[in-house]
């Protein structure tokens, strides 16, 4: 977060940082100009512990500084490996987002030059590089930046040219924005929002020179100006809150109803007919695709994984869920007609974003999917799916993952009705029909506690599942993981004698998604090769002769699949809160994951 103009910059800068909390941080920090030095406020842990440290020992009244919310990659988690970092002179600072996979090199060149280094951090080293650069902070930047290799979003400041904020892109995200008499620079849009309803976002390989009332966006390679776009920004500014859920994921599991009302509206009719040319995806597209590629991580990856499954079942259209970090590795060919369809919740996730321009050489044309219109991957796509499931907060997903699902469902949907194979429209009416049964399902959702205190105890719980049970069982098993800390692993159900059986024991729970009834006499089957070894069994759907059976109110695929991710983000959250854990911000772990 960087800030320029009359207003007190700490008091902007940790208002702003507070609103980029979510994305997951170790430590935060904050420079301001004062007087031709640099002040500079550094700590390791939560950002209420900087606020103490500057409320103990006040900050300056100063107009111009940058702040910083560190995921540690280079370097562990303490107050001199945070976020800004200075040079020899302490009168240049730098906040920094990505990685630098050049630094061993440029680490060796600057002590061999006499530099003292006071950080393990890759970072650190872009504030010395710009103690030798020549002309101004904006031609230095630029000298440094083609210097670096990797991934970053860097942010500067030099106490001898005041007003003024230099940024540098090159995959990271950058959001900036100005008054007559303020600028304010960002990781994201959101934090700009209680000052600004419009912002520009640096594209790769650009660079700003950001004052107030000013901002001057020129290529990096030869510092040619570019006229920039303005985009809106979305929200009021409004700090969000969790309410009466005590936690942001508490209360985004709840929201999933809305969420999925949302999605659908303007796209599914009450007739069961879907219509996305409002998103700009007309029919004619749609038959001329041949294959499908889903690019994705996490989540995301598991709502891909279900949409393949329904695309070979109801379209017989070839499609496959790729490893968004593998994709560039593993494939150097898409056949003719390949759409590309990129799936993240913020649009940043790099991975992906990698994956996507990868696609794009190959050929294909890109299809984004994901909650925020305004990210790199929307921009950077020839049509955008605009989840519109509101702001999520907490690092674990609940309501982005759902609404994936019935988004690639109405894909899978207009594919079908692309090519006069239609879905019948009472498997349609029925997906309308899924918020509402939601609702009365949520309210009357409560997991025993035996079975809650028996994974907050266990050395491991597995999952299982068949078909679309299976990328459910994989997103169980990730919510687990996430929230809880507890070891977990999902396996196709066919699997588990083929090894993972021998993990089996009384202390291991053995959790099957049955929610597509036509595999329930093989989970069954399954579910009592792990029940005969002791384990503590649980159904979630068909009726399997479980320990636990928790029955779903649908027995339609895509409305089961979604009323069956319910129990599973719960019982995540709930043995959570057993085993003591941080609910919104998990350890070791980011929303918005901008570093390979």
């Amino acid at each position: 977060m960087g800030y320029v103009g009359p207003k007190p910059a700490a008091e902007v800068l940790l208002g702003g940082l507070k609103r980029l909390e979510y994305r997951g941080y170790d430590s935060a920090g904050i420079a301001l100009a004062d007087d031709g030095s640099i002040f500079l406020q550094r700590k390791a842990g939560a950002l209420r512990v900087l606020e103490e440290a500057l409320a103990k020992s006040p900050p300056p009244v100063s107009h111009m500084g940058i702040g910083h919310t560190r995921w540690a990659t280079h370097g562990g988690v303490s107050d001199h490996n945070a976020h800004p970092h200075t040079d020899c002179s302490g009168e240049i600072a730098i906040v920094h987002n990505g990685i630098i996979e050049n630094a061993d090199d440029l680490r060796l060149e600057l002590l061999s030059q006499g530099h003292i280094l006071r950080s393990e951090t890759d970072s650190e080293l872009v504030a010395h590089m710009l103690e030798h650069g020549k002309g101004d902070l904006r031609a230095r930047l630029s000298d440094v930046a083609r210097r670096c290799e990797g991934a970053y979003a860097l942010l500067v400041m030099d106490v001898h040219q005041p007003d003024r904020l230099v940024a540098v892109r090159r995959t990271s995200p950058i959001a900036i924005g100005a008054t007559e008499s303020e600028a304010f620079v960002a990781s994201g849009a959101i934090a700009l929002a209680p000052w600004l309803g419009e912002c520009i976002y640096l594209d790769d390989g650009e660079i700003a020179d950001i004052r107030p009332g000013k901002i001057e966006v020129f290529r990096l390679e030869d510092l040619q100006p570019i006229a920039k776009t303005l985009h809106p920004i979305e929200g009021d500014g409004a700090m969000p809150d969790a309410g009466e859920h005590g936690t942001f994921y508490r209360k985004e599991l709840m929201e999933q109803p809305i969420a999925w009302r949302r999605v659908m509206a303007g796209r599914l009719d009450e007739l069961g007919q879907v219509d996305l040319s409002q998103d700009g995806i007309e029919e004619n597209l749609l038959r001329a695709v041949q294959r499908v590629v889903f690019l994705a991580m996490g989540s995301s990856l598991h709502a891909c994984q279900m949409a393949v499954e329904r695309l070979a079942d109801v379209v017989a259209l070839p499609a496959q869920a790729e490893l968004a970090s593998e994709f560039r590795d593993t494939r150097n060919f898409l056949e003719p007609g390949t759409l590309a369809v990129a799936v993240s919740q913020s649009g940043e996730t790099i991975d992906t974003l990698a994956a996507l321009r990868h696609a794009r050489q190959l050929g294909a044309n890109v299809l984004a999917l994901v909650n925020a219109p305004g990210s790199t991957i929307a921009r950077e796509s020839d049509y955008v799916f605009d989840l519109r499931a509101g702001f999520e907060i907490s690092v674990a997903s609940t309501k982005a993952f759902t609404t994936q699902v019935i988004a690639l469902e109405l894909l899978t949907a207009a594919f079908a009705q692309a090519r006069q194979r239609p879905l019948p429209p009472a498997d349609l009416q029925a997906l309308r029909a899924v918020p509402t049964v939601a609702e009365d399902f949520l309210s009357a959702l409560r997991l025993p506690k035996d079975l809650i205190d028996a994974c907050a105890a266990a050395p491991g719980v597995i999952f299982l599942g068949r078909g679309q049970d299976l990328s459910l069982a994989r997103e169980g098993s990730l919510k687990l993981k996430e929230l809880s800390y507890v070891w977990s692993e999902a396996f196709a159900a066919g699997e588990l004698k083929h090894g993972p059986l021998a993990l089996v024991d009384q202390r291991v729970p053995v959790i099957v998604c049955a929610t597509d009834p036509r595999h329930a006499v093989k989970l069954r089957s399954s579910l009592a090769e792990a029940t005969a070894r002791g384990a503590y069994g649980v159904a979630i759907g068909s009726e399997l002769g479980a320990t636990l059976q928790l029955s779903l109110p649908l027995k339609e695929r895509i409305g089961a699949y979604l009323l069956g991710a319910l129990p599973l983000q719960l019982l995540a959250v709930d043995v959570a809160e057993a085993r003591g854990c941080p609910i919104d911000q998990p350890r070791n772990l980011a929303k918005s994951v901008t570093v390979e």
